[in-house]
């Protein structure tokens, strides 16, 4: 090996190093301002933002468009239950642009949100960009997969044996399970046909959110599939004043379903229909 191809390597091998201390640090300490990964690493700033940058372009990490904070599209941040597949992750990365043009068209906010054991995970939202006053919410809240749309839509679009499955794992628990709502396995699969019927998710009536106070709001949801499997769901969100579900679902529920098919085939790679 000559002296510049060494020196090549070399600093190659440093710019991996570095780029490994920016994921450590995303995995150690979770969300991260460019600040916060200047604090954490000791990189400057300069170093970091050409570190992002590729990171960003080669989807390992992310920013979240609520509180433009950076993630790892490797591994969950701290307090999470499990690891999360790149190719899950990815699926905010092609989801996004949607939801922003969705946003843009109809004006209510859209947020996006994953399946996570027998949990649900907000994962990104386009709240900020919404003209309405809606709270922005909180990016990586974990929410009931029972009571919420997201969560809904998801198990609508599963086999009745995987809901059972997650009603057992959550069985008499009483912020995650069925208990909550003081409802049977056999209720709420009679609710998931009502679901499959109409086409989408809404918020159980008694399901205020994982907020101290009740936030106000109403959403329905449609699944998105990564692999032919309902992984996620996308969500639009209004105050329940404004609208019911059937006069909300009657004037947005067709440009929802579009921004959902059209996310889940660019994750299969599958062009949209006109």
């Amino acid at each position: 090996m000559n002296d510049e191809t060494e020196t090549k390597a070399k600093l190659q091998n440093r710019s991996l190093d570095r780029g490994i201390d920016v994921l450590e640090a995303l995995a150690r300490h979770g969300a991260c301002s460019l600040a916060d990964l200047n604090r954490h690493t000791g990189l400057a700033k300069s170093t970091l933002r050409r570190l992002i940058g590729t990171l960003l372009e080669r989807h390992i990490i992310r920013q979240s468009l609520t509180d433009k904070l950076y993630r790892s599209n490797v591994i969950f941040p701290p307090g999470s239950d499990a690891p999360q597949a790149l190719e899950l992750t990815m699926l905010v990365d092609r989801a996004m642009p949607h939801l922003v043009a969705l946003t843009r068209k109809v004006g209510w906010p859209s947020d996006i949100h994953i399946v996570e054991g027998s949990k649900m995970r907000i994962v990104d939202s386009t709240r900020p960009l919404s003209p309405y006053r809606l709270n922005h919410g909180f990016v990586n809240r974990v929410i009931n997969i029972f009571g919420s749309a997201s969560g809904s839509a998801c198990l609508a679009a599963m086999p009745d044996a995987i809901v059972a499955e997650h009603a057992k794992q959550t069985a008499g628990d009483p912020v995650w399970g069925l208990r909550r709502f003081d409802m049977s396995l056999d209720t709420y699969l009679e609710r998931l046909e009502t679901v499959r019927t109409q086409g989408f998710g809404l918020r159980l009536s008694n399901y205020l959110g994982e907020t101290v106070l009740d936030d106000g709001l109403a959403a329905m949801a449609v699944p998105i599939f990564v692999n032919d499997w309902p992984s996620g769901a996308v969500t639009l969100v209004w105050p329940r004043t404004f609208k019911s579900p059937e006069e909300f679902s009657e004037s947005f529920l067709p440009d929802l379903k579009k921004a959902a098919q059209t996310i889940s085939n660019a994750i299969a790679g599958k062009q949209s229909a006109a």
